[in-house]
């Protein structure tokens, strides 16, 4: 299993629109001040949800010549910065599907985590592999299950930090339907989809940073002359 979500991993990073540069502008928008609400922020706001949106890639093994789909929703804070993620993989002509997670390191490997669509029942998950930047989770999923995401709401992903409290994570599945039987995305549209989340990226790491040095040069001036 550990190989599979190395697989994915890989897939995501080469095909999705939140791979390469664009994981790591996220990774370093961090800050309280981040996230607010900037001049035009609310087309920049727009621009984000619709660039962070469940995605679908494919891709053919090159080795068994099937075609590997992935259905992908993450959950990133206001700023950029990951919170969980998941994605759906399935291979041409098998039934297996499988549901892999990532969550922030630090959390309690043993008790695995638990999935649940809504307020339905929940299910276990258990810890494959963890990097550096996330812990991986996976559980097999059905066709009934697919169906049950298709009707929720939202995927509600819940784990227990070093202190042993639970953590939620929710995650929308506004458009996953839409998503999940409609087409992947091209390869052309890929790349527009990264170079405009790079873009956006940037823009908001540039105002993140002169809010700092504004903040910054006000709490000067308003120290008093010694």
């Amino acid at each position: 299993m550990a190989g599979e979500i190395v697989e994915t991993r890989t897939l995501l990073r080469r095909f999705a629109a939140i791979g390469g540069a664009a994981v790591i502008a996220l990774s370093a928008l961090t800050g309280p001040g981040v996230g607010q609400e900037q001049p035009g922020g609310s087309v920049g706001e727009q621009i984000m949800n619709e660039l962070l949106d469940w995605i679908k890639i494919c891709n053919t093994d090159p080795k068994s010549k099937k075609e590997v789909c992935i259905v992908n929703q993450e959950l990133r804070t206001d700023n950029g910065q990951f919170m969980a993620s998941v994605a759906i993989r399935e291979i041409s002509g098998e039934e297996r599907k499988v549901l892999l997670i990532a969550v922030p390191p630090g959390m309690l490997i043993q008790p695995g985590l638990r999935v649940q669509v809504d307020n339905g029942k929940q299910e276990q998950a258990k810890y494959s592999i963890c990097f550096p930047n996330a812990c991986y989770a996976e559980m097999v999923i059905s066709d009934a299950t697919i169906a049950a995401y298709k009707k929720g709401t939202q995927l509600v992903l819940t784990t227990l930090n070093q202190a042993a409290k639970p953590i939620t994570f929710p995650i929308s599945l506004k458009g996953f339907t839409k998503i999940y039987d409609g087409p992947a995305l091209k390869p052309a549209e890929i790349e527009a989809r990264q170079q405009t989340l790079e873009s956006e990226l940037q823009k908001r790491a540039e105002a993140a940073r002169q809010r700092l040095i504004d903040e910054q040069r006000k709490q000067e001036a308003e120290q008093p002359a010694q």
